[in-house]
């Protein structure tokens, strides 16, 4: 059994640095949004360096060869001045990475790694071959949106920064889902109430969390990237292109793959409106589809996935679920 790998936790002596392991930035996102992103970083004490990735121009579909993404990743590794490596945001086709990573690099010099979507092909990868604990939550994207949420912020603070033994998650007051970016009046988002966390299935759960993006870490099936699911605590979302049939489809192969006889419990993050899902289509009714006699318990619409704001989930950290609560608790998970 891989022994668990905790990364010091983040100081401002230490820089960010940011990498495009998926999807290109440069030419793609406007400037000054990449730098609104940034600069919400440099507010909080933190300096930023780029990585080749972010900044390379082209019209791939991917952020340059999977050598110079690679690169990019042992690079930051290998750096002392960086505490902390984060996805400027997802896309696809982070797997093509997971061959050439040097993993008794990255386990000689444990780190903050952190994104969400694509992203989590890396940082599972990462957590199964070294035990290093990484972490689901927001990309640099999060904070180069209009109007961004304090409240990804200080989830992200209390986890990898100023943590706490103990993080009891209390859910935000109110989300955004829209498309602001194709608005004309793209300065603010559009505000939604949030009703917080809602149960499916009864119970109480404590086990070592996977979390991620559901066909992100399906693609890793069959791999030496995948862990084993035995009592486990599944953390999963999906993004705004996932309709009720896409969902349905995951959740057939998970339990076609067995998870759902070996999970100890099951975390759902927020769809999106994008999803579709309405009274006649309804997250609820898939569920009843697979989770009608479950033994063990089911949270959703939980602050994480394609919506804002998020929190920041330890990937092979210690989670415990309580249902009667409708409390999610974090075991601390930086050093």
């Amino acid at each position: 059994m891989i022994k668990k790998i905790l990364p010091p936790r983040l100081d401002k002596s230490k820089l960010i640095g940011i990498i495009a392991p998926a999807d290109p930035v440069a030419g793609i996102c406007p400037e000054n949004v990449i730098q609104q992103g940034y600069s919400y970083l440099k507010n909080k004490g933190f300096s930023i360096v780029e990585g080749r990735s972010v900044k390379l121009l082209t019209k791939k579909h991917t952020a340059g060869s999977p050598d110079l993404r690679i690169g990019d990743i042992h690079d930051f590794v290998k750096r002392k001045d960086i505490g902390c490596i984060m996805a400027f945001w997802g896309g696809f086709d982070t797997n093509q990475l997971l061959d050439g990573l040097d993993y008794d690099l990255i386990k000689a010099n444990p780190k903050i790694f952190i994104g969400y979507s694509d992203v989590t092909a890396l940082t599972t990868a990462i957590t199964t071959r070294t035990g290093l604990v990484t972490f689901s939550g927001p990309g640099a994207i999060s904070f180069a949106k209009p109007e961004p949420f304090e409240y990804t912020w200080n989830h992200f603070e209390k986890m990898c920064i100023n943590p706490q033994e103990d993080l009891i998650i209390e859910s935000s007051s109110d989300y955004a889902d829209d498309l602001y970016f194709l608005r004309p009046d793209n300065d603010h988002r559009i505000k939604k109430v949030n009703h917080g966390i809602k149960v499916f299935s009864d119970g109480k759960a404590n086990g070592e969390i996977v979390a991620g993006n559901l066909q992100t870490i399906l693609v890793l099936n069959g791999t030496q990237y995948l862990p084993d699911m035995t009592d486990k605590i599944l953390f999963i979302e999906e993004d705004e292109t996932s309709t009720p049939a896409h969902v349905d489809r995951f959740l057939c192969q998970c339990k076609q793959l067995g998870w759902f006889n070996k999970i100890a419990g099951l975390v759902f993050g927020r769809f999106t409106e994008q999803s579709s899902f309405s009274s006649e289509d309804s997250l609820e009714d898939i569920l009843k589809e697979y989770f009608s006699n479950t033994k063990f318990p089911i949270l959703y619409n939980v602050d994480f996935g394609h919506s804002d704001p998020l929190i920041t989930i330890p990937n092979g950290g210690i989670a415990s679920i309580d249902t009667k609560k409708k409390q999610i608790k974090f075991q601390q998970a930086v050093l």
